[in-house]
């Protein structure tokens, strides 16, 4: 019995035929392998400059354009990423205008088209992994990203023990002992630390801090960090208020502080929203900022820039930290081994919400 192929599928072929063809001819023209011409289509940066110069001409001299179909068929890749939703439905959900997450999930998708790359969307929850599997096992994605307001170690593990390569954008969604998974890796320490002197060198002594959950990593740098600026400065740790990353902890911070007499001069918030909560009830109760209260978020969401006062906050690097975690799962795909290690720190970004203490 003859099979009969769809006309698409036989054009596929011939064009893959072809294609290697018009390699070896490019190869033989510019008077190098097969293989270094190749590098230069998947534009490796171990070509040579003055080679790759030399490839390119004769390409454009024959007006030579390979087929991506069919070089994605030759490599066995798809030249696609998968960036997976998490959702935890005990948590508020991630969108696409998510006052954090937006810039990383715009960034991931520029990164990757700058590389050549597509990017295949989909959600899932922390409980369901087999949307993110059937994407694996169909070879629709060459890899995948996480980004998730929860742990997701647990989908970590079984995209691994399956053999395939994921990253997580945010290093506190993993165990602490992970060390092999790519994900940037934010000081969040050291920026704590940062933010927390910025009160002090503005002569302020009585620096209070809103954290986030303590079981969160990043809650628990920022305390730290926020621990270590006051040790140095020889100044008095509190008030603390063990929140969370929500406006409603900074509300009920602020509130609880009032309430005891114990508001101090200056408040270190661990993120933005927890800022803007503690802004709405300093408002409420006719408390001026910065003139008798000073505040610093972190994080630099976009509407920080509109509040009033706007706020002094530390901005997480979320557009460099997007690109690199796409760097290092490329780089996996192509050349079987990461990019280099790159720490990233908080920057300081000065608005109004900070000034000297009132006397």
């Amino acid at each position: 019995m003859q099979a009969l192929f769809p006309s698409a599928i036989i054009d596929c072929i011939s064009n893959i035929q072809e294609e290697i063809m018009d390699i070896f001819d490019i190869a033989k023209l510019a008077g190098v392998s097969r293989k270094t011409v190749q590098r230069v289509l998947n534009d490796s940066p171990q070509v040579k400059k003055e080679t790759r110069e030399r490839i390119l001409q004769i390409m454009n001299e024959h007006n030579y354009h390979p087929n991506v179909s069919a070089r994605r068929l030759t490599k066995k890749k798809t030249q696609t990423l998968g960036l997976f939703i998490i959702q935890d439905p005990e948590k508020h959900n991630i969108y696409a205008d998510d006052l954090f997450y937006s810039t990383v999930i715009s960034s991931m998708i520029s990164s990757c088209a700058d590389r050549g790359y597509n990017v295949l969307v989909t959600t899932s929850t922390i409980d369901d992994t087999s949307p993110i599997l059937k994407l694996y096992r169909e070879k629709s994605i060459d890899a995948g990203m996480i980004i998730s307001w929860s742990s997701v170690q647990k989908t970590v593990n079984e995209i691994r023990q399956a053999g395939f390569l994921v990253g997580v954008f945010d290093q506190n969604n993993l165990d602490a002992d992970q060390q092999d998974i790519p994900v940037p890796i934010l000081l969040n320490e050291e920026s704590s630390l940062h933010a927390t002197s910025h009160l002090i060198k503005l002569g302020h002594q009585r620096i209070g801090i809103i954290t986030g959950e303590q079981e969160n990593r990043a809650a628990v740098e920022r305390l730290d960090g926020y621990k270590q600026a006051m040790q140095q400065a020889k100044l008095e740790e509190g008030p603390v208020y063990f929140g969370s990353f929500v406006e409603q902890a900074g509300y009920e911070a602020i509130t609880d502080w009032i309430g005891k007499g114990t508001l101090p001069t200056a408040v270190v918030c661990s993120n933005d929203l927890i800022a803007i909560g503690a802004l709405k009830a300093l408002g409420e109760h006719g408390i001026s900022v910065p003139k008798q209260i000073s505040l610093i978020g972190f994080d630099n969401i976009r509407l920080t820039e509109y509040t009033n006062p706007s706020l002094t906050t530390m901005q997480l690097p979320r557009v460099e930290m997007a690109e690199y975690l796409v760097e290092q799962l490329i780089s996996h795909v192509e050349y079987g081994v990461p990019a280099p290690v790159k720490p990233f720190t908080a920057a300081l970004i000065e608005r109004d919400s900070c000034t000297e203490p009132f006397s």
